[in-house]
């Protein structure tokens, strides 16, 4: 697990630049969710607007969106696949995207197409740290 200015980002974890996170499980499957800046940032969340089950999508699609008082933005897919799970309990509990990121408020479970090739794109284990310490001195 990396700190980096209060913000955790557990380095076994894929991230993109759109601070979209996913865990590849021992099936295969992926879970997908929003980093601890993602879920922060832009204030308390209002609104979330995720997928359906059985839809499908590309690396670098919007698969859903959040809404704060000051910000509306998608939610970016990390890989291609279907989604094969929605957890309809966030939507009711928006609170846990700030007090559990990467437990209880993932978003989606989704069956990859590409797996191989989507996850080299993405930032992963001490590319985490450059990464993310770039992203917040770009936004500071």
């Amino acid at each position: 697990m990396v700190e980096i200015e209060g913000y955790e980002m557990p380095e076994e974890l894929y991230y993109t630049k759109d601070h979209t996170w996913t865990r590849v499980e021992d099936d295969g499957t992926l879970t997908l969710g929003i980093d601890a800046y993602g879920g922060t940032a832009a204030g308390e969340i209002e609104f979330i607007d995720l997928p359906l089950e059985d839809d499908e999508f590309e690396a670098g699609d919007a698969f859903g969106s959040l809404e704060s008082a000051k910000w509306v933005g998608g939610l970016i897919m990390p890989a291609s696949g279907k989604v094969i799970e929605v957890n309809s309990e966030i939507e009711d509990n928006l609170e846990l995207l700030a007090d559990d990121p990467y437990g209880e408020a993932w978003m989606i479970k989704v069956e990859p197409s590409n797996l191989e090739a989507d996850l080299g794109k993405l930032y992963h284990g001490d590319a985490v740290e450059e990464w993310f310490t770039k992203d917040l001195a770009a936004k500071s």
